[in-house]
């Protein structure tokens, strides 16, 4: 695919333009719905703080002016009785309270003042209530009072009808922004909802084109795994079947070849190549059984036995066989064992894992050199550790230990041997049992190698094929 080849025919470019598209846009819509919702509110509030409440609160100053009024005139005609005047200082108190409740209503400064109309209201019953004194003893000087406050009242009512009728101005101004507000808003959102509709509609089409070229991906990719898995299939299948086939001419030869040593004079001229027979055949036999092994390994079917087994003794008896093996290759064994109990192994299989590892620990070893093995418990699981002062691992060489037929560098080791398949084998048994062999370089030199394998074998569905961990020690 060229830089030059059109959008069109690259439909996973313009699914990420337009998916890209799409975030940015309900980025924008989240965006636009939140300032919009906010400016709503904000004049929703405003027109609830200010314009509505200057309607409710000059009305209830209104209320208020008229009731004190009936009540004064309850005064004129019938008297001050107890119940009138009680009546009238609370129609009073209401009038005060109405006004103060009107002074945290925010008001134009060119109107009237609240403080001037609690003035008002203040002067008036300061002039009238002393007036009822004069009820029976000065009735002229009680209707003075009287005409005066009833004159006081009607200026308060006309500044509360004032007061009132902007209320209803302003109210009604604040519901037609609230409602501009709102449908502008409606608007907006009905725009950003259709291109986002367009952009998931886009989004929908250019997934479903991708969908279709993964499709075709996807079968061309199974079709070639599954002419893979059958050319890995055949393959294990030739190198079963080859060494299956090869067992019982070597078994021959060599039985042939120990034949002819047994029956022939000690200064036969044919014993070297009758021994060198006998040897080859071994060493074949050995190379046959590791590939057959391998091959049954890859089959997905380990040639394992577990069984319960007592680890100290066993342990005992892999250290005994492993300084043979030290004692040939001229290096010292270091044994440290402290692993006891019971674990569910192929005992034969997992000492033959060690054995490869320690022959590999040996075999890179200066002579006279310390060879450790050590084997401990850590939770439900046995580790064997076997250390070495060899030369190292290279990081190149790292990642392909565990390769078939691979063999280290002859400048690493003096002394070299076997087909290379040794360290599958540790491997494949190893991960038979549900472990792993991590290899890694020894601060200062050398070479770990450490085998962990849990104590109770995973049974054959849960086990799968693991790569070694490759750490720092």
């Amino acid at each position: 695919m060229t830089s030059a080849e059109p959008l069109s025919r690259r439909p996973w470019r313009v699914l990420v333009v337009v998916l890209t598209g799409l975030l940015v846009a309900v980025a924008i819509a989240s965006v636009a719905a939140l300032l919009l919702t906010r400016g709503v509110g904000d004049v929703a509030d405003r027109a609830v703080r200010t314009d509505i409440a200057l309607e409710d609160r000059a009305e209830d100053v209104l209320i208020a002016v008229l009731e004190v009024r009936q009540y004064q005139r309850n005064l004129v005609f019938s008297g001050p009785t107890r119940a009138a005047l009680e009546h009238f200082d609370t129609a009073y108190a209401s009038l005060l309270e109405s006004i103060d409740q009107l002074a945290t209503v925010d008001i134009d400064a060119g109107l009237i003042r609240i403080e001037d109309l609690r003035a008002m209201a203040v002067a008036y019953h300061a002039a009238f209530r002393p007036a009822l004194d004069l009820f029976e003893t000065d009735v002229d000087a009680f209707d003075a009072a009287s005409d005066q406050g009833l004159i006081d009242l009607a200026t308060l009512q006309r500044q509360a009808e004032a007061l009132a009728r902007l209320g209803e101005e302003r109210s009604a101004s604040a519901l037609a922004n609230v409602e501009s507000a709102t449908t502008t808003a409606t608007v907006v959102m009905v725009l950003i909802l259709t291109l986002v509709t367009i952009a998931g509609i886009a989004i929908m089409l250019v997934a479903l084109r991708t969908l279709r070229e993964l499709q075709t991906l996807t079968a061309a990719q199974q079709a070639t795994a599954d002419r893979l898995r059958d050319a890995l299939r055949a393959r294990t299948d030739l190198i079963a079947d080859a060494s299956h086939e090869l067992r019982t001419p070597l078994t021959v030869l060599r039985g042939n070849a120990e034949v002819g040593l047994a029956m022939g004079p000690p200064d036969c001229a044919h014993e070297p190549v009758l021994r060198d027979i006998v040897a080859e055949s071994e060493r074949m036999t050995r190379l046959v059984e590791d590939l057959l092994f391998l091959a049954r390994s890859d089959a997905g079917s380990v040639p394992l036995e577990p069984r319960e087994v007592e680890l100290e003794p066993w342990l005992a008896d892999v250290a005994a066989r492993a300084e043979v093996l030290c004692r040939e290759r001229s290096v010292t064994l270091v044994a440290q064992l402290d692993a006891q109990g019971l674990a569910r192994i192929d005992a034969e299989r997992m000492e033959q894992a060690i054995m490869i590892v320690m022959d590999n620990a040996a075999k890179f070893s200066p002579v006279g050199a310390p060879v450790d093995l050590a084997a401990r418990l850590d939770g439900g699981w046995l580790v064997i550790v076997a250390d070495d002062e060899g030369p190292g691992i290279p990081s190149d060489i790292l990642p392909h230990m565990f390769d078939r037929f691979r063999r280290g560098d002859r400048a690493r080791g003096r002394r070299q041997s076997g087909a290379g398949l040794g360290l599958s084998i540790a491997l494949a048994i190893v991960e038979g049992h549900g472990g792993a062999i991590e290899p890694a370089a020894r601060p200062g030199g050398g070479t770990r190698m450490t085998i962990r394998v849990p104590l109770r074998m995973p049974s054959v569905a849960s086990r799968g094929r693991r790569v070694g961990q490759v750490t720092d020690a």
